[in-house]
């Protein structure tokens, strides 16, 4: 169930948590240049983001919900190619099907971006967000940077190779900015108050992450950066996906009510497409079940083709 314009907590981990996405300057140009052309290709509010060594996180909305799970899964299927290239890696990629919630208030959103920029510093791989060597929002929502990331065309570029000419990186990249949308509850802050807003959040996030980690010295990036990618952690840990996040019960059970009214009312509308009545109306927010192979939509049933 897909709202258009809500705010969605999306995340998804490397199979067997291995660090496919061990920080370096290669692996963050690519990923960077992945989410950057991604951007450009889907209309997506993308609000913050970070990329750990084994899983990373979003927070995006869209118009539509079928557009924010083309943007994640573009990302998705670009970074599997471009890092599993780099690091040699064949074989999946991505451990399950990404993970999104809705994020139903201001607050609960302001918290998912507090948790967001905590990563690196709560599990005590870095004293601090900024030290985080992957990549990361904090240097366009706090300090207002604008980065450029290099994409490679791979169609052309193979073209090329298979006509015999030369098929370096460099003449087929373009290059395209992560243009971050400021959070809904920051839209009517000035620019230099946004950063300033942002700034603070990081400290706190900081501050609590280093109260968590109880005194614990942090591994460095420099370890970080060293770790083989290929490896997998001791342990990696696994939680159940929340149905929402909300700053109170109350809003948490409203949300469950309207999602089980919606999941009744999908399985009802599937129950009878299933029977052949094309025209039937799927909840909105919805993805309408995909068409056995050489069957279509007739004016009323369906068909199949020929």
């Amino acid at each position: 169930m897909f709202e258009p314009q809500r705010p969605y907590f999306v995340t998804n981990r490397t199979i067997q948590g291995r660090l496919f996405l061990t920080p370096s300057n290669i692996v963050n140009r690519l990923v960077g240049g992945v989410v950057a052309r991604a951007l450009r290709l889907y209309p997506v509010a993308l609000y913050a983001f970070h990329f750990a060594s084994n899983h990373f996180h979003l927070i995006a909305s869209a118009e539509c919900g079928d557009m924010l799970s083309s943007f994640v899964g573009y990302i998705e299927a670009n970074v599997a190619k471009e890092v599993g290239q780099h690091i040699g890696w064949r074989g999946p990629f991505w451990e399950r099907r990404f993970s999104a919630e809705p994020i139903l208030d201001d607050e609960a959103l302001v918290g998912r971006l507090l948790y967001t920029l905590s990563h690196g510093v709560k599990e005590g791989l870095v004293s601090t967000a900024e030290d985080w060597p992957g990549l990361t929002c904090i240097p366009e929502l706090v300090h207002g940077q604008k980065r450029l990331f290099p994409w490679y065309d791979r169609s052309a570029q193979c073209a090329a190779r298979r006509r015999g000419q030369p098929a370096d990186d460099a003449s087929f990249a373009s290059f395209n900015a992560i243009t971050l949308t400021p959070l809904p509850c920051w839209t009517n802050l000035s620019d230099n108050d946004r950063l300033t807003a942002a700034a603070i959040a990081m400290e706190h996030a900081n501050a609590t992450a280093v109260d968590a980690r109880e005194g614990k010295p942090a591994l460095g990036a420099e370890a970080v950066c060293a770790q083989d990618p290929l490896s997998v952690p001791n342990h990696v840990k696994r939680t159940p996906r929340p149905w929402c996040h909300a700053s109170t019960v109350e809003a948490v059970r409203a949300f469950k009510a309207v999602y089980r009214e919606f999941v009744a009312a999908f399985r009802e509308a599937s129950a009878l497409f299933r029977t052949g009545h094309a025209a039937v109306e799927f909840p909105e927010g919805s993805f309408r079940p995909r068409l056995p192979f050489g069957w279509h939509v007739g004016p009323t049933t369906l068909a199949l083709a020929g």
